[in-house]
């Protein structure tokens, strides 16, 4: 199958969908990138462990906080491009995610970067998506 390259197309494909149960999973995904960026940061506090575990761990918990996003609309995915397309036109399009969050997201995939930065990247995504929520709930609310 032919990659996917706008919202459209991954809805049509079978890499995104549509899924009422989705937003209920939000919760867990954030409880995973909490303990993800916590267990970097100890790790990389404690000098114990590899360096690769560090950015693994980083760019778990930015992988995370991207599906919890996507999976607030109701939606789901089994693809990590269509979940980047849905995150792109979600979020970064109307201008709520910085794009530059989402492009070291991928160097942090690709074990492309220090675990520093790797870290601070990853404590951007997850304060950056609690805020995107809470917002969101807050509007919902009012």
């Amino acid at each position: 199958m032919a990659i996917v390259n706008n919202l459209q197309k991954c809805l049509e494909s079978p890499y995104l969908f549509e899924d009422t149960d989705a937003p209920s999973r939000v919760p867990g995904l954030l409880n995973m990138a909490a303990d993800r960026l916590e267990a970097a940061t100890n790790i990389h506090s404690y000098q114990k462990g590899d360096k690769a575990d560090i950015i693994f761990l980083s760019y778990e918990a930015m992988f995370a906080c991207i599906r919890a996003l996507v999976y607030t609309k109701g939606l789901r995915e089994y693809g990590l491009r269509c979940l980047l397309v849905a995150v792109d036109v979600q979020y970064v399009k109307p201008g709520l995610l910085d794009a530059r969050l989402i492009q070291k997201f991928q160097t942090i995939q690709e074990l492309k970067s220090s675990p520093e930065d790797a870290i601070e990247l990853a404590s951007a995504m997850v304060k950056r998506t609690l805020e995107i929520l809470t917002s969101a709930q807050s509007a919902k609310s009012a």
